[in-house]
């Protein structure tokens, strides 16, 4: 029996003054996910200066968690690389952490404001 599972992207970004920049990023970060990803929110974010918290989310069906971890890794490495892997082995689910440093690959250079972000597998 397929299962519904939510997959959560929170991204933070850096020196972004104005929210219409971060979102011009979450339309570009949705496009490049796909369609099926729904903006949550887009606010700005206290902790650092010059910055804003976006939340997409997608929902989909899928009984394999090998399936739809590998996915997640996927979608994430579409934009930026490395992400630090957990493993929760009672869930069978995977959490991704991005923390931008001097080794980051950056697969687009508007995704160069891009200062963290984590990705989540939860069900439904």
């Amino acid at each position: 029996m397929s299962e519904l599972k939510n997959i959560f992207l929170t991204i933070v970004t850096e020196n972004q003054t104005k929210k219409i920049k971060a979102e011009k990023l979450s339309e570009l970060l949705q496009s490049e996910l796909g369609n099926d990803w729904e903006i949550l929110t887009i606010e700005k974010y206290h902790k650092f200066d010059n910055s804003y918290k976006i939340e997409l989310k997608t929902t989909l069906i899928e009984n394999r968690t090998d399936k739809v971890n590998h996915l997640a890794i996927s979608l994430t490495d579409k934009l930026l690389s490395p992400w630090l892997l957990y493993y929760d082995k009672d869930e069978s689910f995977i959490e991704l952490i991005y923390n931008k440093d001097e080794n980051a690959k950056i697969r687009k250079i508007e995704f160069n404001v891009i200062k963290w972000g984590h990705l989540q597998i939860t069900k439904q």
